[in-house]
């Protein structure tokens, strides 16, 4: 086993080149961290669908970083929402609801790999994690890249390895859950002749999903009438035409199969996301049924939820710091897991469930419940935030408002872009820059709000008075505030600033 002692070590390692790593790979990044990512695969994620549905909050966050744009052109925006395929449409009671967007997974991973690239990330790919070992002064890891074992050290490890993780089961971190009582298939295939309808309900099998994600391309779900015999087994175009006759009674032309594979209703969750250096993010971390597209985005909101927080570490800055990853993030995969256990019974065949089905459908057109659950599956509605009677923005993500500053005008997520804390003055006379306190990574921006709006939306939940200062964390979340009556309490924000940052 050969030694890397003699050359440079990364201060932390992202295991897995998966969306969830390749983001938390370049949120590293943008910190200043050297970072290495290393990949099993000889290659990312090449024309398949997988994990399509991009949420609006995870939208919000690629355009926190610039990348908004990359997405957009690729992708086919999605306006209304979906709860168990129920459509909801959110605009139609906020005219301002952003949406959310289809985009295959393998386009979002090349996005992704492609600013790792930009920024310098190192991707070490068709090499293996065997083990880890960890002390107080870091983590060693030993490596297999095909030609020879390699032992690695660094500061912090991050496993973003799926489901069958190596990290988590190396760090012998508990995942606790619920066995597979259904099953289902997913495919990427060419059908000579689609149904006009994306979803259609079956008597024998429930909810089938057939929507174009691609030009030629039909994603294809359908619950299966029986447990695979092997789930390990490769999912052959023989297999797709088998479960879509028995459980439709047509094929609809199928004729090419470019991926497929099997899911089922189990779901698990890691007991701790962090064990001293080592953590988890992604699926890793929490594992479920894929119905309502919850989990690249979960996994996405992980990755922006711990990179500053690891950054600020290396840095210098308060080891409880990397506490609140978990104590933020486990309660919002916790939330993930409910709902989408709510959304996979009720795609599940049945005449009562067909009856459900009916009362939600309507539920889900008043105002009250569209905007609760869409805010919900969107994202949009967490707050980190743990006082028992919290100010209703603290805690919560910052939306997108147009601000004019002295370098003109502007919107508030393009003064994330840096991944920095963001300090912004919307009008007190006195708030002290806080300048050189917390070096580089905070920022003082003062500004004004355009259109005098004084009130800023919550998703599903209103509009609250603007306050009229108030830190950003660089994820985009509300650390500390002061309204607009209320005199600045320099005091409280120091500490709140000390709390984050040093």
């Amino acid at each position: 086993m050969d030694s890397c002692s003699d050359t440079p070590q990364p201060q932390a390692i992202v295991v897995g080149a998966g969306p969830t790593g390749l983001m938390l790979a370049c949120e590293l990044k943008m910190a200043g961290v050297d970072v290495l990512v290393i990949e099993q695969r000889q290659t990312g994620t090449v024309g398949e669908s997988r994990a399509p549905g991009l949420q609006a909050h995870t939208l919000e966050i690629f355009d926190q970083r610039g990348l908004l744009d990359r997405f957009l052109q690729l992708g086919r925006r999605l306006p209304f929402a979906l709860f168990a395929t129920i459509p909801m449409s959110p605009s139609d009671h906020d005219p301002d609801w952003p949406g959310g967007l289809i985009l295959p997974q393998h386009e979002t991973e090349r996005i992704l790999a492609s600013r790792a690239n930009e920024l310098g990330v190192r991707i070490l790919w068709s090499t293996t994690l065997l083990g880890l070992h960890q002390d107080e002064q870091g983590v060693a890891v030993v490596i297999d890249d095909g030609h020879r074992w390699t032992t690695m050290r660094c500061e912090y490890l991050v496993g973003c390895d799926g489901g069958r993780s190596t990290v988590r089961s190396s760090a012998a971190i508990a995942f606790p859950g619920e066995d597979a009582c259904s099953h289902w298939l997913v495919a990427d295939a060419h059908l000579d002749n689609p149904p006009d309808e994306p979803f259609f309900r079956s008597p024998r099998i429930g909810t089938v999903q057939i929507t174009r994600t691609e030009p030629g391309w039909c994603r294809l779900s359908l619950l299966l009438t029986s447990p695979p015999v092997d789930r390990a087994a490769p999912v052959t175009v023989d297999d797709v035409r088998a479960a879509m006759i028995e459980g439709i009674g047509t094929d609809f032309g199928l004729t090419t199969v470019r991926w497929a594979s099997r899911f089922s209703d189990a779901v698990h969750q890691a007991a701790h996301y962090r064990v001293g250096r080592v953590f988890l993010a992604g699926d890793a971390a929490h594992t479920h049924s894929p119905i309502g597209g919850q989990g690249l985005n979960l996994g996405i909101q992980d990755a922006m939820n711990l990179g500053w927080k690891i950054a600020a570490a290396i840095g210098g800055g308060p080891d409880s710091l990397l506490d609140t990853y978990h104590d933020e993030r486990h309660p919002v995969a916790a939330a993930a897991i409910a709902l989408t256990k709510a959304q996979t019974a009720l795609i599940k065949p049945g005449r009562q469930i067909d009856a459900v089905r009916a009362v939600m459908t309507e539920a889900l057109a008043t105002s009250e419940v569209c905007m609760t659950l869409s805010a919900r599956l969107s994202g949009l509605d967490i707050q980190y935030c743990n006082d028992a009677n919290p100010h209703p923005l603290l805690g919560r993500r910052a939306p997108n408002l147009a601000l004019t500053t002295t370098r003109g005008d502007t919107f508030l997520f393009d003064l994330l872009h840096e991944a920095e804390f963001v300090l912004l003055n919307l009008g007190t006379t006195d708030l002290t820059p806080v300048s050189g306190q917390c070096g580089a990574r905070l920022r003082y921006v003062q500004a004004r709000l355009q259109h005098g709006n004084t009130s800023w939306p919550i998703p599903g939940r209103g509009a609250v008075t603007a306050p009229k200062a108030l830190l950003i964390r660089p994820d985009g979340y509300i650390a500390w505030l002061t309204e607009l009556e209320e005199p600045v309490d320099h005091r409280a924000l120091t500490k709140e600033i000390s709390r984050w940052m040093t």
